[in-house]
């Protein structure tokens, strides 16, 4: 059987990810802002680790940022 783009039904949960975060951690709103610093930190890192092993011809000069434009 062939699938195609039609045949596969994909539902949309109308989920707010604030309540889902909150959630993960019983409601606790300064866990949840704990968390939420401590992985922007994770990917901080990540991002600068990136960074530094791109080189610049593979990039085309593209350098990412840490701030939102």
């Amino acid at each position: 059987m062939t699938m195609t783009a039609q045949s596969i039904a994909v539902e949309e949960l109308d989920l707010d990810p604030v309540d889902a975060a909150l959630a993960l951690y019983g409601g606790d709103a300064r866990a949840t802002i704990a968390a939420a610093l401590d992985m922007l930190q994770f990917v901080r890192g990540q991002l600068a680790l990136t960074e530094v092993a791109m080189s610049h011809g593979f990039t085309r000069g593209f350098r990412p940022g840490y701030e939102p434009d």
